[in-house]
C-alpha cells in the first residue's frame, strides 16, 4: 500500500492526490491508502472490513475491475476520474437506502456548489450531466446482528476522455477551470455528513432525481415496457405509470432515460 504521486501530471490539468493535505482537512474522515492501481476500491474495503476503522476512505488512481450494479463493468482510466470506496461501520439496516441516495445527492451538490452546474440523479444513483453519465454509485453490506457493514463506492469522471461508444461525459468537458480531485474529496465528505443527519432525504433525493412525467424504459417480466416517473416512495422504490394508466413500483430494475431532461 502506498501513495501515488506523478509529477509529470503536474504539468498537466490533472492534479494529483495529496493525502497528507486530504486528512488533515477531513477531519472526522481518514484516507487510508491511494493506490496506483487496484482491481476495485469497493472489493479491498470489503476484504480487509475487520482490519479498518469505520469512516475509512480508499482512493485509487486507476481501477482495471472496477465495477457498478449487476457487476457491470466501470470504466476506470488512469488519473481520468475519482474512483472512491468508503466503510461506515455498525449502521442501522433500515436506513441503507437513505445511506445511498445520500451519496448520490452529496455528489450532485459538490458539483453544484464548486463548478455551478446542474446534474440529475438517475434513480436509483446515477448521476446525469447533460443526459450523459456523469458518475455511477455502488453500495454493498456486510451483515451482522442487527447493524451492516455498508462499503459505498462512486466513480466520477472528472478529466476529458474517449468514452468509446458510451454515453458517458466528464467534469471537464462541460467546466473550462481547472479541477482538483483533493478540494471535491473534501468538499464532498462534508456536504455528505451534512445530508445524513438530514430527516427528510426523499425531499432532498426529488430535488436532483430525473423529475416526475419524464418517460422511461424498462424491462418489465422481461418485456421491455414504457413508463413515465411519477414519484420516489418511502422505500426508495421508484413509482411509474405504464401507459395504460396501471402504476408500478420498481426497486431493482434497469432504468434507460427516453426524453431529454
Amino acid at each position: 500500500m502506498f501513495t501515488y504521486f506523478n509529477y509529470n501530471l503536474v504539468m498537466s490539468n490533472i492534479i494529483p492526490y495529496a493525502q497528507t493535505y486530504l486528512n488533515t482537512k477531513l477531519e472526522s474522515w481518514h484516507v487510508h491508502t491511494i493506490f496506483n492501481d487496484i482491481p476495485s476500491t469497493n472489493t479491498y474495503l470489503k476484504e480487509q472490513t475487520h482490519k479498518l476503522d469505520d469512516r475509512t476512505i480508499i482512493l485509487a488512481n486507476q481501477q482495471h475491475s472496477g465495477r457498478g450494479r449487476y457487476q457491470r463493468q466501470f470504466k476506470s482510466l488512469r488519473d481520468k476520474g475519482i474512483y472512491c470506496s468508503f466503510l461506515m461501520k455498525n449502521y442501522d439496516t433500515q436506513a441503507l437506502t437513505q445511506l445511498s441516495f445520500a451519496c448520490a445527492i452529496a455528489l450532485a451538490i459538490t458539483i453544484h456548489e464548486l463548478y455551478q452546474l446542474k446534474v440529475q440523479i438517475k434513480w436509483p444513483n446515477d448521476l446525469l450531466l447533460n443526459t450523459k453519465k456523469l458518475a455511477g454509485i455502488l453500495i454493498e453490506t456486510m451483515h451482522q446482528a442487527e447493524t451492516m457493514d455498508v462499503v459505498i463506492g462512486f466513480g466520477l469522471n472528472v478529466y476529458h476522455q474517449d468514452f468509446d461508444d458510451l454515453n458517458a461525459t466528464s467534469l471537464e468537458d462541460v467546466y473550462s477551470s481547472r479541477i482538483d480531485r483533493n478540494h471535491f474529496i473534501v468538499h464532498f465528505f462534508k456536504v455528505f455528513d451534512t445530508v445524513i443527519k438530514t430527516e427528510d432525504i426523499l425531499m432532498h433525493y426529488r430535488k436532483w432525481m430525473v423529475p416526475s412525467g419524464k418517460v422511461i424504459s424498462t424491462s418489465i417480466n422481461g418485456i421491455k415496457t414504457l413508463v413515465m416517473i411519477l414519484d420516489i416512495q418511502n422505500d426508495g422504490a421508484l413509482l411509474v405509470k405504464k401507459e395504460d394508466g396501471t402504476e408500478l413500483s420498481l426497486f431493482n430494475e434497469e432504468i434507460q432515460i427516453l426524453s431529454n431532461l
